[in-house]
């Protein structure tokens, strides 16, 4: 029976071995609850009110843009918008492939192990995102070239010390490389961060990006 609080995963696959191997290395490892479903079975509840998953694992090699359209559709129906992990990546996927993954939180690839599926889902539960600063960066490069932003008052009001961390942030930093970066303690980097959610109205990290590229201008970038 499944735990009411228990984090609910769903992965879009076929059930193979390795899609089995996955489900019981994030059920043993973390105290989540994995689905495996064709993406012909993906079909979120009706009652949006109420949670349909977490998180969504996708291997991204078994959605053709026909089955990614269909998704497309199902997820921007659905009021409360689920975390996105890409798993089975090409190791020379361009970023650009990835910019239609409104909700992406992490990044795998063919050649990643179990362990480092693990340990980076748990950093996704944990509110952090498993993407290289390569990706992170063009990313923010794609919609700063995509828009003209003028940086925003509420940008304003960040102290000096929560502005470099958004910056480190949106390129792609962990609390720890921010906190390694800055020299002070994981803590801190995280205190730092519920401040500044707090005061950008952001829920957690894929917010807080997605705000930084609404509101940061060109002219604010640090490199």
């Amino acid at each position: 029976m499944k735990s009411a609080d228990r984090i609910t995963i769903t992965l879009l696959s076929e059930i193979s071995m390795q899609s089995n191997l996955l489900k019981e290395s994030l059920e043993s490892n973390l105290d989540v609850t994995l689905d495996i479903l064709p993406f012909s079975k993906f079909i979120p509840i009706n009652n949006q009110s109420k949670k349909f998953c977490d998180v969504v694992i996708i291997d991204y090699p078994k959605m053709d843009e026909d089955t990614f359209l269909d998704y497309y559709e199902l997820q921007s129906n659905y009021k409360s918008p689920w975390k996105e992990i890409l798993i089975n990546c090409p190791t020379d996927i361009h970023s650009s492939d990835l910019f239609k993954w409104h909700n992406l939180v992490a990044v795998f690839y063919v050649d990643s192990n179990v362990q480092s599926l693990v340990k980076g889902v748990s950093k996704v539960l944990d509110g952090e995102m498993w993407l290289s600063r390569r990706i992170a960066q063009e990313y923010i490069q794609h919609f700063r070239s995509c828009n003209s932003i003028n940086t925003s008052r509420a940008y304003t009001k960040l102290t000096k010390r929560e502005k470099q961390i958004i910056h480190l942030l949106t390129n792609g930093a962990s609390n720890v490389q921010i906190a390694d970066e800055l020299f002070v303690s994981e803590n801190t980097v995280k205190t730092h961060l519920h401040n500044i959610f707090k005061k950008i109205n952001a829920k957690n990290r894929v917010q807080a990006l997605l705000w930084a590229n609404n509101n940061i201008g060109i002219e604010e970038k640090v490199s």
